[in-house]
């Protein structure tokens, strides 16, 4: 949807995937604030540090050519299920 969302308001490329890799690194501190004992500064500081980060490996990533872009991910399917015999301290008071 974000794609679908950034191709019908014109967004350039590069902007778009900058604000994507934002959208999910914040996610990623996000989760691991609640998982791991973490703290809001100390999540902070770790957003920015990727905020930092991001113009330079989208920079490198669009301009990697079609046949160097890819994923494998055979037991993703296996390791996401593991998840639900998992103890997790998610989202519990």
């Amino acid at each position: 949807m974000f794609a679908l969302a950034a191709r019908r308001w014109n967004v350039p490329l590069a902007a778009a995937a900058q604000g994507f890799a934002f959208a999910w690194a914040e996610a990623q501190v996000s989760a691991a604030v609640r998982v791991v004992p973490l703290g809001q500064t100390a999540g902070q500081r770790i957003l920015a540090a990727a905020a930092a980060a991001i113009p330079a490996a989208v920079a490198r990533a669009v301009g990697l050519p079609a046949e160097d872009i890819g994923a494998a991910s055979p037991r993703l399917a296996v390791a996401s299920a593991w998840h639900e015999t998992q103890y997790s301290r998610l989202f519990r008071s």
